[in-house]
């Protein structure tokens, strides 16, 4: 028996009821899942609860927990200072389309954390924020055409799923990518609003912003392109970046729902030195409550008392208003970064440890509390480097020898990246460690 047959025989044998239970989601939800990309083979297991670090599926296996909500739950699963909160606000009221107190103690929070966000206004989604950001970008610049990185994800509007992960034949010229949109139902018009630029190339950048001049009115990038795994800027990249759309005339986008209070306080701005025009931000500022928000200069944010269009019954809820100023103000503390920073570091300590006793080819992207496993030798800095380079067949088996031990290392895919959250404990990297030592032997001999 192969790897795979022997993973996926074992993972069916551990997870019976999650294969029912899934079956009968398939009956009344598209795919059986919430969002498209939850689905995969085999079948996923049905999660029955979570606390802290780990989750529970309705077979009752314990997951030792690093996907961590996508992301989204760098406070962990349940953390009590929230839920208490939260519980709190409960008995108070959970939706006011009136201005409330504590709709401004959440923003001030996000304003502490990032010296250029003078407003910021909340949404219900990273999607929500982006797509609101890139129409504030617009609006103040006065031009319609957007500048996206090739492979970088900033959710599902029509305007994001232009090229986030194009097939291999249709890439096009790695100093100018085709743009491909990526999902029926949008229309074909939309990429002609949308140029799509190298990750990591200033002069690519450049020529594309000179080709599209008084044409381009914001760009918008993930600094650190997580939807790659952990795809870092090297160099002055993104201080280029900035450079170029001071000289352009551009409003600058950093999509920061997945690094924004991760990688540091203030997030990748923070943990670069860069200073965009607009930050958009969800998943962990809101402790797992759905939330988003989007905010920067002044003048930028004007626009949106001039007629530009943002509205939303849900928009800063008082219950997700609560949730984000608890988070924030009460749980990812510097003693909660420190705490967090160092296991991040031992987690990829361990890792290369391991990889380089057993002879496996590969390293670890770490950034404080995110990172991911690469089982190969080659750079990875761009969209072309993760298909040349990425042998996705090999990453699921690891996923799938450690999820049958009991530790979900991060999202399923490889192309996702792990989080540490606050409620992660040195016995925890230890588990998580102990259980790829466990198969690195046999994943040895699949790469050999």
């Amino acid at each position: 028996m192969d790897l795979w047959d022997d993973y996926e025989a074992t993972y069916r044998e551990r997870t019976a009821g999650s294969e029912a239970a899934f079956g009968r989601l398939q009956e009344d939800v598209p795919a059986g899942v919430a969002s498209t990309y939850r689905a995969w083979d085999p079948y996923p297991f049905v999660v029955d609860r979570a606390e802290g670090a780990y989750l529970y599926d309705v077979d009752g296996n314990e997951y030792l927990d690093f996907d961590m909500n996508n992301g989204a739950a760098m406070v962990g699963h349940a953390h009590p200072t929230v839920t208490e909160a939260v519980g709190d606000q409960l008995h108070d009221g959970t939706l006011f389309t009136h201005p409330h107190e504590l709709l401004g103690e959440a923003a001030s929070a996000l304003k502490e954390r990032w010296s250029m966000m003078d407003k910021v206004r909340f949404t219900n989604s990273g999607t929500e924020s982006t797509m609101h950001a890139m129409r504030v970008g617009r609006a103040y610049s006065g031009r319609d055409k957007v500048l996206k990185i090739e492979g970088a994800y900033h959710g599902v509007h029509d305007y994001a799923l232009i090229s986030k992960a194009a097939p291999k034949g249709q890439v096009g010229h790695p100093e100018r990518p085709n743009k491909v949109v990526e999902s029926d139902g949008i229309p074909a018009k939309t990429a002609e609003t949308v140029e799509v630029a190298p990750f990591n190339d200033l002069d690519a950048v450049e020529s594309i912003l000179e080709d599209h001049v008084n044409e381009i009115g914001a760009l918008i990038v993930e600094p650190i392109v997580l939807a790659k795994g952990v795809t870092q800027p090297y160099d002055d990249f993104l201080q280029g970046l900035r450079e170029l759309c001071d000289e352009y005339g551009i409003v600058y986008i950093f999509d920061e729902v997945k690094t924004g209070v991760k990688v540091t306080p203030g997030g990748a701005a923070e943990y670069y030195d860069v200073e965009p025009d607009l930050v958009t931000l969800a998943k962990s500022i809101g402790g797992n409550f759905p939330v988003g928000a989007f905010g920067g200069r002044e003048e930028v944010m004007s626009v949106i008392e001039d007629g530009t269009a943002h509205y939303g019954t849900y928009n800063g809820n008082p219950l997700v208003a609560r949730a984000v100023e608890t988070v924030l103000n009460d749980v990812l503390t510097e003693e909660a970064y420190d705490h967090v920073n160092r296991l991040g570091q031992r987690l990829a300590d361990g890792y290369e440890e391991i990889m380089a006793d057993h002879g496996i080819e590969g390293r670890v992207e770490n950034v404080n509390s995110v990172g991911m496993v690469l089982f190969t030798d080659e750079p990875v800095e761009d969209y072309r480097d993760y298909l040349e380079h990425i042998d996705v067949e090999f990453h699921e088996n690891y996923w799938f020898g450690m999820l049958n031990q009991g530790v979900l290392p991060h999202p399923h895919d490889a192309s996702q990246q792990w989080t540490i959250s606050v409620q992660h404990e040195d016995e925890h990297i230890d588990e998580h460690l102990e259980a790829f030592e466990n198969i690195a032997p046999r994943l040895a001999d699949e790469q050999a």
